[in-house]
């Protein structure tokens, strides 16, 4: 009767235990728990790092380790990619839909302990994560500059990733192809970057550039912000001008305008 009783005693903790979720959060996963994931856009992709090793149930209750991890049951147009064999971490990838409307998904991640060998069968929980459109945010600064001719004009963009996942964006300006502008930066999850376009007008006359922040995982998180820059010969541009050298005045002109680029330095 005591044998029967420590062998099903036994068997009821191989079936309650836990397994640590390393990424994007640490926490302590109970079978079958749902663990939301946080917030991020159409197309954006998030990691999901699980310890394999196990400290409870088992064949005798002391733990074991998983072999692999695979997500399952995935929102229709969603991707994954499951865990190699042995990893360690184990890491599965799940991959929102690129046209996915606002709102909030689910999908179950299932710890796989091949051929049940040390007796932990299969570990299972769902993932709630959250679809918006309003991940990104960014701002170019200032908005409007007045410079004098052969002068750079230097725009700050900022670019702020709200989400719970990192996303690469392509920054562009469009306008007069001389100005042509396109790169592309990466922002972790819940951080933000600058980065500067600096063009130069010749001529006095007024451009205005739109300056557009895309999303690589899905269109549909972007946003656009008109620059204008002013070409306009002044007193103070004229000075800050020879800073680049005094090729076409004589020798004797040359301390002078020297003095006058100093003194622009004070002046913004």
């Amino acid at each position: 009767m005591f044998r029967r009783v420590i062998v099903a005693a036994l068997l009821l903790l191989s079936m309650s235990f836990a397994i640590d979720l390393v990424s994007p959060a640490m926490s302590n996963v109970q079978s079958g728990a749902v663990i939301d994931l946080g917030t991020m856009g159409p197309g954006q992709t998030i990691s999901i790092l699980i310890n394999p090793i196990a400290t409870t149930g088992g064949i005798y209750g002391q733990g074991g380790t998983y072999d692999s991890a695979v997500a399952e049951n995935l929102p229709r147009g969603w991707t994954t990619q499951a865990s190699t064999l042995y990893q360690n971490p184990l890491q599965v990838t799940i991959t929102a839909d690129p046209n996915a409307t606002e709102g909030n998904y689910s999908a179950q991640i299932v710890a796989i302990n091949e051929h049940n060998g040390e007796q932990l069968g299969n570990f299972t929980f769902t993932v709630e994560i959250h679809i918006t459109y309003d991940v990104m945010n960014f701002g170019v600064s200032p908005s409007y500059i007045t410079v004098g001719p052969g002068q750079p004009a230097r725009f700050a963009i900022n670019i702020s990733n709200t989400g719970d996942t990192g996303d690469a964006f392509d920054v562009s300006a469009t306008g007069a192809k001389r100005w042509a502008f396109d790169r592309q930066v990466f922002v972790p999850a819940q951080s933000s970057k600058t980065i500067y376009y600096e063009i130069v007008g010749q001529e006095e006359q007024t451009y205005m550039t739109p300056i557009r922040v895309v999303s690589l995982a899905s269109s549909k998180i972007s946003g656009e912000q008109n620059v204008t820059l002013v070409v306009k010969s002044t007193l103070l541009g004229d000075y800050k001008a020879t800073n680049d050298g005094v090729i076409v005045f004589p020798i004797f002109e040359s301390l002078p305008y020297s003095i006058a680029g100093l003194i622009s330095n004070f002046f913004s």
